[in-house]
């Protein structure tokens, strides 16, 4: 289907707001598959077997669909668009972050837009085999110190999407009761030793 649109780059936000006259608000998103080289795919995207590594083998499997992103797939080696999200309108196709910067509160509320001054937010599915590296997401005060934004995230998981648990159906949240300053740096200092046996200071809970 893409490669019969062309992407326009040049008076995105009239266009874009004839097309939400249109069709009283809605605006079509094409999908936006990312792979990632840490997991293996769970096979549960409806996509072809035959795409779930598109990008290359180098690249990982795709295991994530992203829903009306405005950033970039932080992934090394990535395609220059990797992860944002595209609006089509008629044969033509318009990157989301451009909509969003020329369109403003039409697009994303007067609340968002004014805190913001951009779309914030976005919905991805995630589907993994197995389990994902054991990782943290700071608040606002933990990432300002390096510069960097909070990523607060949210779960949910639908059960006509999770037909099977794949190999490991649990997510590890936080550390357990007990563990020190200490033990987290002994796990951190064994970074590159395989299993640095981090998953042994942290609770499995059942998805």
């Amino acid at each position: 289907m893409t490669g019969r649109l062309t992407t326009r780059r040049a008076d995105v936000g009239p266009v874009v707001e004839r097309e939400l006259a249109r069709t009283q608000g809605l605006l079509r998103l094409e999908p936006c598959w990312v792979p990632r080289t840490f997991v293996q795919p769970g096979r549960r995207l409806k996509l072809h077997p035959d795409d779930l590594y598109a990008f290359g083998l180098d690249r990982g499997g795709i295991d994530e669909r992203w829903f009306a992103s405005t950033i970039e797939a932080a992934n090394a080696n990535r395609r220059p668009d990797e992860g944002l999200s595209y609006a089509v309108i008629g044969d033509e196709r318009v990157v989301l972050r451009e909509a969003v910067a020329e369109c403003g509160a039409t697009l994303v509320g007067d609340g968002i837009w004014q805190r913001h001054h951009r779309w914030p937010v976005f919905a991805k599915f995630f589907d993994n085999r197995g389990a994902i590296p054991h990782h943290m997401h700071q608040d606002q005060a933990q990432a300002a110190l390096v510069g960097r934004e909070a990523k607060p995230e949210g779960y949910y998981f639908p059960p006509q999407m999770n037909p099977r648990g794949n190999d490991f159906p649990f997510t590890f949240f936080g550390l357990a009761p007990g563990t020190t300053r200490a033990d987290v740096r002994r796990c951190l200092e064994r970074w590159h030793a395989g299993d640095n046996c981090i998953l042994s200071l942290s609770q499995a809970s059942r998805l």
